[in-house]
């Protein structure tokens, strides 16, 4: 079903987050989301921002996005986002995706997210993040050939990197996929310990990328 209501994406601050926290750790597993006090740090500058998606009609957040800048890079990173639950399957996840990319990709060549991996060994959580990947494809959203775990407390997560470009851009290089993951994880994940080894992990299977012209 299609949403029938507009929403716009505007800037939210310290006292949205705590609103859109809730919704957080009810949407994302635990080990996937900052603690409360962390995201407010990383909130203190414009390098990391959270946009709300908002419905013009009474207020209510349809969505939400959070979003990392690094200093000197021509993409961001889309870190967590969602459509909060009562929203789902209304057509509101494509329509806060590209309202988020037409916001970006302008100022930037693309946007970059990553997704979990298709875990084999359970069909239905399969199902689910097959499900995921596809949604993000059938935006124009193309898989990258790196081997990249995010950073959790526990480990790393199998996650596939999709990137989306500018209209007329055709390639992301190894050295811009490099430098926003580096600083993405000391930014975000400074409090992660074991980020250099996973970091140097994937390192190694980073490559210029091409796409066919949007």
């Amino acid at each position: 079903m299609e949403a029938s209501r507009e929403a716009v994406l505007v800037k939210g601050n310290l006292q949205d987050l705590e609103a859109v926290y809730q919704l957080l750790i009810k949407q994302f597993p635990p080990e996937e989301i900052y603690k409360l006090e962390h995201m407010q740090q990383l909130m203190q500058n414009n390098q990391y921002v959270l946009l709300l998606y908002r419905r013009e009609e009474d207020g209510a957040i349809v969505g939400y996005v959070t979003v990392y800048s690094a200093p000197d890079c021509d993409i961001v990173w889309l870190d967590l986002l969602a459509i909060a639950p009562q929203f789902q399957s209304q057509g509101y996840g494509r329509q806060m995706f590209q309202a988020v990319y037409q916001k970006y990709c302008g100022p930037y060549s693309g946007v970059l997210l990553c997704a979990e991996k298709v875990c084999k060994e359970n069909p239905e959580q399969a199902r689910v993040q097959q499900r995921r990947l596809d949604f993000y494809e059938s935006l124009g959203m193309y898989p990258l050939h790196t081997e990249f775990e995010l950073p959790i407390p526990s480990g790393g997560l199998p996650m596939v990197l999709l990137y989306k470009p500018r209209k007329q851009v055709t390639s992301l290089s190894r050295v811009t996929q490099l430098h926003l993951l580096t600083e993405m994880f000391d930014y975000c994940y400074h409090h992660i310990k074991h980020r250099g080894k996973l970091l140097a992990q994937a390192k190694g299977t980073i490559v210029d990328e091409h796409f066919h012209e949007g």
